[in-house]
């Protein structure tokens, strides 16, 4: 699938019960999330989700009108970058944190209780709306 979203790698893992999300949101990926435990995976992933990455860090610098290395250097694992496997590496495991939280948060949102993987959907079809509206698609 080549227009795999970080969302719908979340989704997959939990479905195939790889991990659980909310173990993600809440514990973070430091602790061994199957597909990026080594920086093979971890530099594979960056590669594929560069774009949607930089999105993120993008959007939240407006947000919150600081500088994107601003931000980084506060994220968690900031002070363990030296070089660039580590950097791809760090990014991957925040932005992959960041998704899962948001993921969970809005479960916590929606009125009735979803699980995981209608959560993945119903943000999946909001994606593509918002893309279809932005002319992305």
């Amino acid at each position: 699938m080549t227009n795999e979203t970080i969302t719908t790698f979340l989704g997959n893992g939990e479905h195939n019960e790889s991990f659980k999300i909310s173990d993600i949101a809440k514990y973070g990926c430091s602790g061994g999330v199957a597909g990026l435990t080594y920086y093979t995976e971890t530099i594979a992933f960056y590669d594929k989700h560069k774009k949607e990455i930089w999105d993120m860090l993008y959007d939240l610098s407006e947000d919150t009108n600081f500088s994107v290395p601003y931000l980084m250097s506060d994220f968690d694992g900031a002070r363990n970058v030296n070089d660039e496997d580590t950097f791809k590496n760090f990014l991957v495991w925040w932005a992959v944190e960041r998704v899962a939280r948001d993921i969970e948060n809005q479960a916590e949102d929606e009125p009735k209780k979803m699980d995981a993987f209608d959560q993945i959907d119903h943000l999946e079809k909001r994606a593509l709306l918002d893309a279809q509206m932005n002319g992305d698609e």
